[in-house]
């Protein structure tokens, strides 16, 4: 089975088009994907327009009645995985706004079956292509990638940030069990980097794929506030740095 991570904030116009993307993937690849739209107190009818959109997938929708951010809204859709996933089952996680393109599944899971914990659509593989990526957080993500690359390196990974990933079910469970809800404890973007250190220290097998990511197909502006993950990527970097699992 493999379990599909969705979480929304105000994605009404977007998750429609990603969903149509998903249930091609799994008319044509993975006829056992089920997708987790987590909707993380939207204001927009974000819930209802997935249930409209879901038509020929399993699927569920979980809702928080109040924006709790990104890293709670992960918490959740991988709680709700975990819940009914096998441990050699495949969770995916990707950002609902339809820059991340879900052909890309299968080749990630096919890794994963090949034998990796964690398979990460990269934007630093050969292959790999940006369109439409605002320059400021570019550069914030070359910059990231870098420093952790020579500050923390983890075998197999170059990029630490991406959302987009697939994770072997046991790995998952297995950082539940040792770090408790504290495997994830940074808040908004800085989350994605954690999870992956943690997952790393556990002894994770990484491995990459090349993505092609579309943010020309973002609707709106992006809710990073670039400054701000910035200092708290900074931040986490010299905690993990120094052996802080807190």
């Amino acid at each position: 089975m493999v379990h599909v991570v969705l979480p929304a904030y105000n994605e009404a116009e977007a998750l429609p088009r990603l969903l149509a993307r998903l249930r091609r993937v799994a008319e044509t690849h993975l006829p056992n994907l089920r997708a987790i739209v987590v909707d993380d107190g939207s204001q927009d009818g974000t819930a209802d327009a997935a249930r409209r959109s879901a038509d020929g997938l399993l699927f569920c929708v979980v809702v928080h009645p109040e924006n709790r951010g990104l890293a709670e809204a992960i918490r959740t859709g991988l709680h709700t995985a975990l819940a009914e996933a096998d441990d050699e089952d495949v969770v995916v996680t990707l950002d609902a706004d339809d820059t991340h393109n879900p052909a890309q599944i299968p080749r990630m899971v096919a890794l994963v079956e090949e034998g990796f914990d964690v398979v990460i659509a990269s934007r630093y593989q050969p292959g790999a292509r940006t369109v439409g990526v605002p320059w400021a957080r570019r550069l914030m993500s070359d910059g990231m990638s870098l420093l952790f690359r020579l500050v923390y390196p983890i075998p197999g990974a170059r990029d630490y940030s991406c959302g987009f990933r697939a994770y072997r079910a046991a790995v998952l469970r297995q950082a539940f069990r040792h770090y408790g809800e504290a495997f994830i404890s940074e808040r908004g973007f800085t989350c994605m980097v954690d999870i992956l250190i943690k997952l790393a220290r556990l002894g994770a097998l990484v491995a990459e794929v090349p993505m092609v990511l579309r943010y020309d197909r973002k609707p709106g502006k992006s809710k990073m506030n670039v400054r701000r993950t910035v200092l708290q990527t900074l931040r986490l970097l010299i905690r993990r740095r120094f052996g802080q699992l807190t």
